[in-house]
């Protein structure tokens, strides 16, 4: 790979790859790095079906410089510099010793390997104990939405239904109508639909409640007047 076609390649990479990798995004930074090593016929660098070849070559027992090594060696240095200008500082420090980008691929896998799975069980424990509550009903949903999408950045993308499914968990008893008519209709619901109904039963509840309030306010205005008249009676007799 000449100078000039590197350099073109790591500014079109600053460009197309614009996520750094932290503790928290390997997924999306593998998906994005993927990507783009495909685009440039690189990917074979990090897959380890492009083997290096011999350093040397012998002739009449005298080793030389292999060129298709020294070929080999520079493409894969240069994708490694292109790997490590991906990774956020605090990262940096504990991959440093990678020679090649199969090394670099392996160490970041073997890495966030743990880390991912261990990620992925504390965002489902959270979904599973996520209550409604009090919230408005679009917070509910962003919430879950968010864990939902989080989920997914650890490699880890969940069904639609299964989303429903924990859309509903969270509902609470006073939503025990609601859920049952979605559970029993006889086509499948997705996350979206369920959400738009959520916004009508909940605007529907809201109106159904200020109602109630308006038609109790007449009946205390006359409590209260009734009562005030009894006390100046009282009060007259005395």
């Amino acid at each position: 790979m000449a100078a000039s076609s590197s350099s073109s390649t790591l500014s079109s990479f600053s460009h197309v790859v614009t996520t750094k990798l932290n503790n928290e995004n390997y997924f999306l930074w593998q998906v994005q790095i993927s990507a783009y090593l495909r685009g440039q016929d690189l990917y074979s660098y990090v897959d380890g079906s492009s083997l290096p070849p011999p350093k040397f070559l012998f002739t009449d027992s005298v080793p030389k410089a292999n060129p298709d090594f020294s070929s080999w060696n520079r493409t894969d240095q240069f994708v490694l510099s292109v790997l490590f200008s991906s990774l956020s500082e605090s990262l940096l420090g504990h991959v440093l010793s990678a020679k090649t980008t199969r090394d670099l691929w392996v160490s970041l896998a073997s890495m966030f390997a743990s880390h991912s799975q261990a990620k992925e069980f504390q965002i489902c424990f959270q979904l599973t104990n996520l209550s409604k509550g009090g919230q408005a009903m679009t917070d509910y949903f962003g919430k879950v939405r968010s864990l939902v999408d989080s989920l997914a950045a650890t490699g880890n993308t969940l069904p639609d239904k299964e989303v429903v499914t924990y859309l509903l968990n969270g509902l609470g008893s006073s939503y025990e109508a609601f859920i049952t008519s979605v559970t029993t209709r006889a086509e499948a619901i997705s996350s979206h639909e369920l959400y738009q109904l959520l916004l009508i039963h909940e605007s529907c509840s809201a109106h159904h409640n200020r109602s109630i309030t308006s038609s109790l306010e007449p009946s205390v205005h006359l409590s209260v007047a009734g009562n005030r008249g009894c006390g100046f009676s009282r009060s007259g007799r005395q």
